[in-house]
């Protein structure tokens, strides 16, 4: 095995990159710049027997903590260590197989048996005859990454045992005191009472959309398919918002006659409530909102309409992403998550729908989604 020690042996343990370098100016800039990655690369020859390394750069032998004598001529299995029944290594295998590009992320072990997570892309490299020759792996450390996964987790379990429970409590405490049931109380702590209760239910709410994130990112958030007839859906959505005359915001139905569909009633109430929620929230006092349920040739749309400032193009991109909101600063007038619409666009994808706004400033926002009669669920 060639000294370790010299740059020429260290860079092209098999004498390929010598030849290249030489055929061209660009091949010493390119080799100088694998050289130079921060994320550890490797090149394997795929015409030998079991793909063995031919070449590492620096950052790979600093992320594994072997040495090039230790690496060189030996297939990169070595990094699995004893852990060889990881699922994703199949992903890798059919790659190599079949000699096409791939991304998988595996449990890979440095020398003194240090767990780290290796997000490694492979591409293969083909000859002139458009054989394989070669693949190129490129390993990126994402420890941390899977580290704050983890503790976002627990957080969210967290959430959900000490979190939700007393919240429910105490807004079914505060709304017994609202309502009477337990005496009268003093008109002055009565509105008191009643900051506290909108402001645990905004709690809840918030605790709530965490827990739906966490569902759907772990893919657990199910669907419970019903026959629903929109009308109906409609009124117990509006039943449930009893804040929707404040202001004098009025609202106005225009229903069609449509066809039932099949979807979660509870999802797209979810929804449906979200909408009209942000519709209230940036509506201006005695204005109007429009909800509209209307038949399309497969699919049923609704629609709510406000007469709000409308969003401008630029910010209409952003709406459907988690955490965002269109004023971030700390003085914005109308507070929430950043959650409601990007969870919303997932429940109507998943149903096989779609979601989108038509909106001008100054001209007032239209939210609407589209649901199949019949969910085009995978």
């Amino acid at each position: 095995m060639p000294n370790e020690s010299d740059p020429q042996t260290v860079v092209n343990p098999s004498g390929l990159l010598d030849a290249l370098m030489q055929s061209s100016g660009h091949i010493g800039i390119l080799h100088r710049a694998v050289e130079s990655a921060r994320n550890g690369i490797c090149i394997t020859d795929a015409t030998a027997q079991d793909n063995p390394i031919i070449y590492v750069n620096p950052a790979f032998l600093e992320l594994t903590g072997y040495t090039l004598d230790e690496i060189v001529g030996h297939n990169c299995r070595f990094l699995q260590g004893a852990d060889r029944d990881q699922p994703e290594l199949q992903i890798v295998r059919h790659s190599l197989a079949a000699g096409l590009p791939s991304t998988a992320i595996l449990r890979n072990y440095k020398k003194d048996g240090t767990l780290f997570w290796n997000e490694l892309s492979l591409a293969p490299v083909f000859d002139s005859q458009k054989q394989v020759i070669n693949f190129i792996g490129v390993q990126n450390d994402i420890t941390a990454r899977k580290d704050a996964e983890q503790r976002v987790s627990e957080f969210h379990s967290m959430v959900s045992h000490e979190l939700r429970t007393p919240l429910s409590s105490i807004r079914a405490s505060l709304g017994l005191v609202i309502d009477g049931s337990a005496g009268e109380i003093p008109t002055s702590a009565k509105r008191l009472i009643q900051i506290a209760s909108q402001n645990a239910e905004r709690l809840l709410k918030l605790v709530d959309d965490v827990l739906d994130l966490k569902k759907i990112e772990s893919g657990k958030l199910v669907l419970h398919f019903e026959m629903i007839e929109p009308g109906s859906l409609v009124r117990d959505v509006l039943d449930s918002l009893p804040a929707i005359t404040a202001n004098g915001i009025s609202i106005k139905k225009d229903i069609a006659k449509t066809k039932q569909f099949c979807a979660d009633r509870d999802r797209v109430s979810q929804v449906l409530i979200n909408l009209l929620a942000n519709a209230i929230k940036f509506s201006p006092p005695r204005s109007e909102i429009v909800i509209t349920v209307e038949n399309q040739r497969d699919a049923v749309k609704f629609s709510v309409k406000d007469q709000g400032p409308g969003i401008p193009p630029e910010g209409q991109g952003k709406l459907f992403m988690k955490f965002q909101q269109l004023d971030s600063s700390d003085t914005r007038p109308h507070s929430g998550s950043g959650l409601g619409l990007a969870i919303s666009k997932t429940i109507i994808e998943l149903h096989g729908g779609t979601i989108g706004i038509i909106s001008e400033p100054g001209q007032g926002s239209t939210f609407w989604f589209t649901l199949p009669l019949v969910p085009k669920v995978e």
